[in-house]
Parts: structure tokens; C-alpha cells; sequence
């Protein structure tokens, strides 16, 4: 058997994933009786597929032969590359289809590694088979791909089931609709569109309703009557269903009944392959030490991935050069220093501090206090109200010690506490007082988070 046949019985034997996203530069080197020589491309190439696969390859390899063998796995040197250059437009040219979804979110353009693998085959079951498993939440940090998921969700319904009646949907247009609704003395028409006309509801962004007390009403109800009528929710959002402050408890239990899974960071191999898929998104050839160094210097979301690539694109355009590794370094490198100063303010003490002065603002303003007031040795009501509020939040949103706290506000050690104790209690009295007090320090530490971009 020649080395080109055994090549290509082995690609017959592993799938069809596999082999396309690591080992069509895969070589057969040598042949002996006892031993395999496979060549691949790069070394970050050669070492995932020596560590991810290379007992897989060696055992097919054998049972091609007949015969017991090992492999060993080298990089081969390139010796001619295609240019990378567009070929054609930025974006490719696809079939106008007329829906609100993103085409390019497809099933078929998500990259599947360990860290988004449940969340993936829980979207596509749930594609399938509507109403197994409902709802489906599915959180992650920003720019891990579950707008992405949701839109692949919706192209693959209207591909496959298309008398579906499919509705994608932000929390923050769910409660602007609703608002337009309540001014219009419309929302029999808002409760119509969202509860009667929809087979399929997918909720983005859901954490947007935190402290938004009407709108989450309006959202357990409508949860509820499609819920019970077997049509399929997906809901999306930055953090866990118990971490979703000042949401009533009873709509955190409706998010908790179906299945909750996760999108964590990817790792680099799954980060290279991502890099990959995206760039054939947009027409462009990444060659795979671009693709391997991109994945190695650009942070953990992957829309700075993207915008990385397009900056490379563009930047090859204007310069007409080549985008191998060299440039890639360049451009890359400026993309970091000119964002330097971003990132320091950013890092995370930075960020803990700018938090943490944001509640005792929005705590002043909440009770119409000066900031200063709050830092006296005063002892009226509504000043002892407010450090009693500050303490609270520290110790429920941010989880901070109490001699943390104490040190912040300039108190003892068991006024804190007694101050924590106070709130907590006011609350499991049904304070509405209280309560309505901390919803709208929450709204506008929201408002705020959401204008500083942290």
C-alpha cells in the first residue's frame, strides 16, 4: 500500500470534522514495517494532533495494516503558500432570506470545542425536538457565542420546520415593545404577539431586566402561557438563573425547571479553529501561524477575534502586503498598545473600586443624601438607612467581608453587620419600602454599567 492510498483510508476511517479542521496538510512521510512518519503543516498543528489524536490515527492506522504500529508526528516546512488575498467581497454573497436572523449564524459556522460543546448540542436538541427540554437557558461571559447560538437556533427551524413561528428577541426590545404597548393602550396586541403567535420565543440578554420589576411580570406570564401550550423557550444571559439579582423568585424558578448549561472561555485550540471559521466567513485565506498566533494574543472574546481578523483584512487591502505572521504581529501589536490604556482601566481592582463607588452614589441619590453624609459620625434615620443599604449590597451583589465593608464605610465590625441584618430582615417582612429602594439603586447601577461599558 502506498503512502497516498493509506492517507486516504485513514481519512475514510476518522470524521469528517476532524479531518477537515486539523489534518488535510496531514502527509504520510514514511513507511516501515514497524513505524509511520505523518508530517503536518506547523508545530501547534502537529502538537494538537500528536496530543488530541495520535493514539486514535495510530490504532486506525494499525487496523488498516493489519498490523501493530506507531506514528510519529513531525512538521513539515512549507515551501509555497497561496497568497492571501480576497478573492471576492468582504462579505460573501448569500441568498437573500428574508427573516430577522443573522444567516451567517448557522449550526453549520459554530466551532465546537469543550467549552461550548453542552451549550451547542443542547441548542441544536432543542432545534430538533422542541419542547424537550424547556426552557433552555444558557449563560456565558460576553462574546462566547450564545447571540450565535440563538440565531442558529432560528435559521435552522425556519430551514427545516418553516410554518414555525420563530421570534427573537432582546429583553431590552421585549420591554421597549411593552412600553410602546402601555402608551398606546396596546398591549393586547403586545400579549397577542408574544404569547399567540409564537411557536419557538428566544430571549437575549435577559439579565437587562434586573430591577425592572413590571417588565419581569410581564415576562413570567408570557413565559408561563407558552410554557403550558408546549411552545419551546431559549433564554439567554451573562450570568446563572440564581445570579440574576432582584429578579422574582418565582420567574428564577421558571428559568431553573428545563436545562441550564454554560459557554465558558475557549481554549486555544478551539480559539484557532474559531479564527479559521471566521475568516472563510468573510472570503479570507488565514494561513495557520496567523490563525495559532491571533488565538494566542487576542483576549477570550471572540468578537475582538473577529475584529482582529477584519483589521488584518483591511489593513492588507490598504497596504497591499501579504497577511503572514510578521504582519500579523505588527498589526496586532498596534491593536494592543492603542488599547493599552483601556485595558488598565479595566483590570480588575480598577473596576472593584469604580463599582464600589457607583453604589454609594447611587444609594446618596436614591435617598436624596449627600455623599458626605454617609462618611459622618450623623446618626439620623435616613443616613443610618443609606450605610445599612450600602452594606447590603456589598455583601449580597459583590460578596465582600464584612471587615472589608467596615473598613469602607468606617465602621466597627459589628455595626455592619447589625446593619446587614437589619436589611435582610426588612426584607423578609415585606418591607416594600425597602424593597422598592433597592430595585431602584439597582436600576441605576444597571444604567450606569451599562453608559461606562464595564
Amino acid at each position: 500500500m502506498d503512502k497516498d492510498e493509506l492517507l486516504e483510508k485513514l481519512r475514510a476511517n476518522l470524521s469528517r470534522d476532524t479531518w477537515n479542521n486539523w489534518l488535510t496538510s496531514a502527509e504520510i512521510l514514511e513507511i516501515n514495517d514497524k513505524k509511520i512518519i505523518m508530517g503536518l503543516r506547523n508545530i501547534f498543528i502537529k502538537e494538537t494532533v500528536e496530543k488530541r489524536f495520535g493514539t486514535i490515527i495510530q490504532d486506525t492506522l494499525s487496523n488498516i495494516l493489519g498490523k501493530k504500529v506507531s506514528v510519529e508526528f513531525r512538521e513539515i516546512p512549507i515551501t509555497r503558500e497561496s497568497k492571501n488575498s480576497v478573492t471576492g467581497p468582504i462579505i460573501k454573497n448569500r441568498p437573500l432570506k428574508l427573516s430577522e436572523f443573522n444567516p451567517e449564524f448557522t449550526f453549520e459556522s459554530f466551532v465546537v470545542g469543550e467549552s461550548n460543546r453542552m451549550a451547542y448540542y443542547s441548542a441544536l436538541e432543542v432545534s430538533k425536538n422542541p419542547g424537550k427540554f424547556n426552557p433552555l437557558f444558557i449563560y456565558g461571559d460576553v462574546g462566547l457565542g450564545k447571540t450565535h447560538l440563538l440565531h442558529a437556533i432560528a435559521n435552522y427551524v425556519l430551514d427545516h420546520s418553516p410554518d414555525m413561528k420563530i421570534k427573537y428577541v432582546t429583553a431590552e426590545d421585549f420591554m421597549n415593545e411593552m412600553m410602546d404597548g402601555i402608551r398606546s393602550s396596546g398591549m393586547d396586541k403586545f400579549r397577542e404577539k408574544f404569547r399567540k403567535n409564537v411557536d419557538f420565543l428566544l430571549i437575549d440578554d435577559v439579565q437587562f431586566l434586573i430591577g425592572k420589576n413590571t417588565v419581569q411580570t410581564e415576562l413570567f406570564h408570557t413565559f408561563n402561557t407558552l410554557f403550558n401550550s408546549q411552545k419551546q423557550i431559549v433564554i439567554c444571559s451573562d450570568r446563572t438563573p440564581e445570579d440574576l439579582s432582584t429578579f422574582h423568585p418565582r420567574l428564577i424558578s421558571r428559568f431553573e425547571m428545563g436545562l441550564v448549561t454554560d459557554i465558558q472561555a475557549p481554549d486555544k485550540a478551539t480559539k484557532y479553529l474559531i479564527a479559521k471559521k471566521m475568516a472563510e466567513m468573510i472570503s479570507f485565506q488565514l494561513n495557520d501561524d496567523v490563525a495559532y498566533y491571533l488565538a494566542e494574543h487576542i483576549d477570550q472574546n471572540l468578537r475582538r477575534l473577529r475584529g482582529a481578523i477584519m483589521n488584518l483584512v483591511l489593513q492588507s487591502q490598504i497596504s497591499g502586503k501579504e497577511v503572514d505572521l510578521d504582519f500579523a504581529k505588527k498589526t496586532v501589536d498596534s491593536m494592543i498598545k492603542m488599547n493599552a490604556n483601556k485595558m488598565k482601566f479595566h483590570s480588575k481592582e480598577v473596576i472593584d473600586s469604580i463599582k464600589e463607588d457607583s453604589v454609594i452614589n447611587a444609594v446618596a441619590l436614591e435617598l436624596n443624601l449627600d455623599r458626605k453624609e454617609i462618611f459622618s459620625n450623623s446618626r439620623k434615620k435616613d443616613i443610618a438607612l443609606a450605610r445599612q443599604l450600602i452594606a447590603y449590597i456589598f455583601k449580597t451583589n459583590f460578596k465582600m467581608k464584612t471587615k472589608d465593608i467596615a473598613e469602607k464605610l468606617d465602621k466597627n465590625h459589628s455595626t455592619i453587620i447589625h446593619s446587614i441584618k437589619k436589611i435582610e430582615q426588612s426584607l423578609l417582612m415585606g418591607n416594600e419600602v425597602i424593597k422598592e429602594s433597592l430595585n431602584n439603586i439597582y436600576i441605576k447601577l444597571e444604567e450606569e454599567k451599562v453608559s461606562m461599558n464595564i
